[in-house]
């Protein structure tokens, strides 16, 4: 067994500058993409659409010429941002209130997309919720749970009932809105990491599950965008970040609209973002060492 072991170590450290290689070339066609697609005219639903990379998101796809399904649950900010997708001009614009944590709401939502448009050309799942306290600080669990509902469960719920109307469009997409905190465990945030996890986790297996099917998933993995998900992160611990050099979340929805476009299957944002992804599997020490460092630099003293 012992020889078998070493002469296997052997092989893979031979192999590794072509596995490495291969690797690259894999990662490399996983970016590019390979099916463009048009905005105009289609139908695109966007989770968390009241404000920040969500609302940004309806602006730019209604500036293309789409249809947009607006959900999220505060109503009066739906009907405001609204407006500003007609005036922007959007083909038609639909406002549904849901909490996507409810799988009623989402069935829901996505009835009322069905009966106004028959279709579902694209479904950005972009609605979450942020922490910021140590687990071992956590009075209850509470937090844990609220932040698998929302993050996990939300895209869970959405995408179940979005499937059978997706399935009606040429070239449909899915666009998950998950975060850095999906590829490498973060400080202060232990339960949307854990969330993102298993964003990440579920749709990668969407995906092998559809390979035969006309649907596209595009995962996004962000790092800090100004957006007011870190205005209400849940947790007893609050703390500032320093928000200096941050992404605008009008330019994380442009970053977001052109992969969507292109076919674009992941886009790792930054330079640093796609350092840890890079090192993630074969370096856990150093990405460990390097999101830790980069997650306490962000927080004022």
């Amino acid at each position: 067994m012992a020889v078998y072991t070493d002469a296997s170590l052997f092989v893979i450290i031979l192999l590794s500058p072509i596995l490495f290689v291969a690797n690259l070339v894999l990662r490399k066609a996983r970016e590019t993409g390979t099916k463009p697609w048009h905005p105009a005219d289609k139908v695109v639903l966007i989770t968390g659409a009241s404000s920040g990379i969500g609302e940004s998101l309806a602006y730019t796809f209604s500036r293309a010429g789409s249809s947009v399904i607006l959900a999220a649950r505060r109503k009066d900010e739906l009907d405001r941002v609204a407006q500003k997708c007609t005036a922007l001009g959007a083909k038609d614009v639909l406002v549904v209130p849901t909490d996507v944590a409810s799988e009623a709401d989402a069935k829901n939502l996505i009835k009322k997309t069905g009966e106004r448009y028959g279709k579902l050309d694209c479904l950005i799942l972009n609605a979450g919720v942020s922490m910021g306290e140590t687990f071992d600080t956590l009075k209850n669990l509470d937090i844990i749970k609220k932040l698998i509902d929302v993050n996990y469960m939300g895209c869970v719920n959405v995408t179940f009932h979005a499937l059978p109307l997706l399935k009606r469009s040429p070239k449909s997409r899915i666009v998950v809105n998950s975060s850095l905190a999906g590829i490498a465990g973060v400080p202060y945030r232990t339960g949307y990491s854990a969330s993102k996890f298993a964003v990440r986790g579920f749709f990668e297996a969407l995906r092998a599950d559809l390979w035969d099917k006309d649907i596209h998933i595009t995962m996004i993995y962000p790092g800090v965008v100004v957006s007011s998900i870190n205005k209400t992160r849940l947790g007893d611990q609050p703390f500032d970040l320093n928000m200096k050099g941050a992404m605008t979340s009008e330019e994380c929805a442009r970053i977001m609209f052109e992969a969507t476009c292109n076919g674009t299957k992941e886009v790792v944002f930054t330079a640093k973002g796609k350092l840890v992804r890079l090192l993630e599997a074969s370096f856990p020490e150093l990405t460990f060492f390097l999101i830790n460092r980069m997650a306490r630099k962000m927080l004022k003293t």
